[in-house]
C-alpha cells in the first residue's frame, strides 16, 4: 500500500483569522486525519522521509482538504508518476523542495484544493466548512432540518437531540440534548442546557439553564448565568448577572451586574441602574421578591427575601425581608380649564 507524508506550511508571523472556528492551518491538521504530518515554517524544511512513498506540501490557503481527498491524491500521484507535490492552487504541482525521482508527465487536477485569495473565496470556503460541521453534528444525532442555512463552527459541540433551526448561528458553544436554538438566533461561547429554548435571541459568553426559555429578541451577555426554569422574555437584556432557578423577566427589562434569587418576578420596564457615571455597582435581590413594572433599582443595593416593590418605584436604599416599598408621587386630578 502506498503511503503519504504531509508537510503543512505555517507562517508564524501571519495573522490567520479563523474560518468557521479554526485557522486554515488548524483545518489542514484536522483534515489530515490519520495521515502523518509535520507543521513547518519554511518550504525548505519539507524533505522526503525515507519510509514514505509520497510527500505533499500543503499551503495554508487550502483549508478544505480532507483525509479522503488526500487518499485520492495518493492515487493520482501514483497514476501520474509524481512523488512530491505542492497543494495550493487547485492543481497538483511539482515542488522543488522534494528530490523527486520521477518527472511528472503532466499536472493533474485537484479540485478539492481550492485556494483562498479573495474575500469571495473565503466566504465560499466558510460556507463549505459550515455545512461540513452541520452534517457532522447531524450524523451524531443533532436535529438540523437545513444544513445549508445554519452556521456551526468547528469548536461547537451539539449533543444528540439538540435542535438547530434554519439561519441560526452557533459559535464556540455547547448545546445539550433537547435544547432548541430557534431560527435567526445567535449563540456564541455559551452553554445551553437540556430543554432550554432560544427564540430569535442573542446569547454570548453565558449559561442558559435547563428548561429555560429565552426570547424572542432577548440579549444575554458577558458571563451571565441563567438558572433552570427561568423565563427571559422579549426585549430583556441581561449582562454579567446571575438569575437563580425560576426567575421571570417576561419583557422590557435591563438586568445588569446583579444576582436575583429564586422565583423572583422582574416586572415590565424594570431597570437595574448599575452605573453611577464613574463605576459599575452590584445589586443583590433575594428570593421570591416581586418587582413591579417600571421600577428602578439604583445600585449598590440589597433587597431581602419576599420583599414587594410597588410599580413605578425608585429604590435607592437597602430593603429588608418581606418589606413593602412604594416610592411614587401621589397623583392629583385637576379640572381642565
Amino acid at each position: 500500500m502506498k503511503t503519504l507524508f504531509l508537510y503543512i506550511l505555517c507562517d508564524p508571523t501571519a495573522e490567520d483569522d479563523p474560518i468557521a472556528g479554526l485557522t486554515p492551518v488548524e483545518w489542514l491538521m484536522l483534515g489530515a486525519g490519520s495521515i502523518p504530518y509535520r507543521v513547518i515554517e519554511r518550504e525548505e524544511q519539507a524533505l522526503p522521509v525515507a519510509e514514505y512513498d509520497y510527500h505533499a506540501l500543503l499551503l495554508p490557503t487550502t483549508p478544505l482538504v480532507t483525509e479522503k481527498d488526500l487518499l485520492t491524491l495518493t492515487e493520482e500521484m501514483d497514476r501520474h508518476g509524481i512523488d512530491g507535490v505542492q497543494l495550493g492552487s487547485g492543481r497538483l504541482q511539482k515542488t522543488p523542495a522534494f528530490a523527486a525521482r520521477k518527472q511528472p508527465k503532466r499536472r493533474c487536477a485537484a479540485p478539492f484544493a481550492l485556494e483562498i485569495k479573495t474575500r469571495a473565496d473565503r466566504y465560499k470556503a466558510e460556507q463549505v466548512l459550515f455545512r461540513k460541521n452541520a452534517e457532522k453534528c447531524a450524523q451524531n444525532g443533532a436535529i438540523i432540518p437545513d444544513v445549508d442555512s445554519v452556521r456551526i463552527d468547528a469548536l461547537s459541540v451539539l449533543e444528540e437531540g439538540a435542535v438547530i433551526e434554519p439561519y441560526a448561528s452557533v459559535m464556540g458553544s455547547k448545546i445539550r440534548g433537547g435544547a432548541r436554538i430557534g431560527a435567526f438566533s445567535e449563540v456564541e461561547n455559551a452553554e445551553v442546557c437540556a430543554g432550554a429554548t432560544i427564540t430569535r435571541s442573542v446569547v454570548k459568553s453565558s449559561v442558559i439553564g435547563e428548561g429555560t426559555t429565552v426570547g424572542p429578541f432577548a440579549y444575554i451577555r458577558m458571563n451571565s448565568v441563567i438558572g433552570a426554569g427561568c423565563r427571559v422574555g422579549d426585549f430583556v437584556e441581561i449582562k454579567n448577572s446571575r438569575l437563580h432557578d425560576g426567575v421571570k423577566a417576561a419583557h422590557l427589562a435591563y438586568i445588569g451586574d446583579a444576582e436575583v434569587g429564586e422565583r423572583t418576578n422582574v416586572g415590565c420596564g424594570t431597570v437595574f441602574a448599575n452605573y453611577d457615571g464613574k463605576k459599575k455597582h452590584r445589586t443583590v435581590v433575594g428570593k421570591e421578591v416581586f418587582i413591579g413594572a417600571n421600577s428602578n433599582l439604583v445600585a449598590p443595593l440589597s433587597i431581602g427575601n419576599g420583599a414587594f416593590i410597588a410599580a413605578a418605584t425608585t429604590v435607592t436604599k437597602d430593603v429588608s425581608e418581606k418589606a413593602f416599598v412604594i416610592g411614587r408621587v401621589r397623583e392629583e386630578q385637576k379640572k381642565r380649564e
